[in-house]
């Protein structure tokens, strides 16, 4: 029992002279899960204990049967602990977005990774400014749905959600765009499938090389081709304009044009930030 409990509050650095390299593989994967995911870290960490007791009872030579085993009490342990945070989280002001998987629904995620990684979580007052401003959207469009990408993680407002720079405080929502004929975003997971600018749309950034601006070039080619469906984007930007609730929308300055959209809540993000004419960055107001 003692051992458990040290090998818990030491993580996998109790085991860093018997295993070097896997104890950093083992950092590694700490640290990226908590990354994806906030709590992934931590879970991890928890099992360790129930990892090295499997390790024993199955023995060095069954490692596939030892490797599988750790993956599915990983698995149960990180949903348990998904379902765990919703009432922890709701209490400190957040509250996760509806995922789709029950009854008819005006929002929901473009894949369901989102909600599985807990990268869909709003502070209270933008989750129902959301939801209202979906679903006037969804009776007036007939059913339109809409898809968002990601929100913020389920604790602290400061928790950095790679590779966004500013969904820390639970009140910044990615929104996919909409695509006619129903059709799904060309990207499987809503972003890096841009809306390239037309002959003469403005360029402002043309030739600026930066760290978050990510062009990928070499994606486009793969995706499919699939056109915007402009009159119920444009819509659904100024249904988010008009709102009390939300503060401000960044979109490049040639979608912005092509979509007809002239609203003072309505901004360029920069030349410093990732591009935004594959989704709707929505910035909600604090209360």
């Amino acid at each position: 029992m003692r051992r458990s409990a040290l090998a818990v509050l030491a993580g996998p650095l109790a085991f860093a002279r018997a295993a070097p390299v896997k104890t950093g593989g083992f950092v590694f994967l700490v640290i990226l899960l908590t990354a994806a995911t906030q709590i992934g870290g931590v879970v991890v960490v928890l099992c360790i204990p129930v990892f090295t007791w499997t390790g024993r009872h199955l023995g060095d030579r069954k490692l596939l049967l030892r490797a599988g085993a750790c993956i599915g009490i990983y698995a149960c342990a990180y949903l348990g602990a998904s379902l765990a945070v919703i009432p922890l989280a709701g209490a400190l002001g957040r509250a996760p977005l509806p995922c789709g998987l029950v009854g008819e629904v005006s929002l929901k995620p473009r894949t369901y990774l989102t909600c599985l990684l807990n990268r869909h979580y709003a502070a209270l007052p933008a989750g129902q400014a959301l939801q209202e401003i979906t679903n006037e959207f969804s009776k007036e469009f007939k059913g339109a749905r809409i898809a968002y990408l990601d929100a913020g993680f389920p604790f602290f407002g400061r928790f950095p959600m790679i590779p966004h720079l500013s969904h820390g405080d639970g009140r910044k929502i990615d929104l996919a765009l909409i695509y006619a004929a129903s059709a799904a975003t060309p990207s499987p997971i809503g972003y890096w499938g841009f809306v390239q600018p037309r002959p003469g749309d403005p360029r402002p950034c043309n030739g600026t090389k930066g760290w978050l601006r990510w062009d990928m070039a070499w994606l486009q080619p793969l995706l499919p081709e699939v056109r915007p469906d402009e009159r119920r984007t444009a819509e659904l930007v100024y249904a988010l304009a008009r709102s009390p609730g939300v503060r401000r929308i960044l979109m490049e300055k040639h979608l912005r044009q092509r979509l007809g959209l002239d609203h003072p809540k309505i901004r360029f993000q920069g030349c410093r930030a990732a591009r935004h004419d594959d989704h709707i960055h929505v910035e909600f107001a604090a209360n």
